[in-house]
């Protein structure tokens, strides 16, 4: 029985370290979409502002 509470333990233990990572990228490739969405509305309004000063 104690050798099933160790393994059930590793097993929580290895889940928690992955989950832990996973939210890690998970935060990581929120803040890259957070930059590339800013990113493409500084340039689309750039391209916005270059059309009208062209006219």
């Amino acid at each position: 029985m104690d050798n099933l509470k160790v393994e059930a333990n590793d097993v929580i233990a290895e889940y928690r370290e992955k989950n832990s990572q996973l939210e890690f990228d998970n935060t990581v490739l929120r803040l890259q979409v957070k930059k590339l969405q800013n990113k493409i509305s500084e340039l689309t309004a750039e391209k916005k502002t270059s059309k009208k000063g062209n006219k």
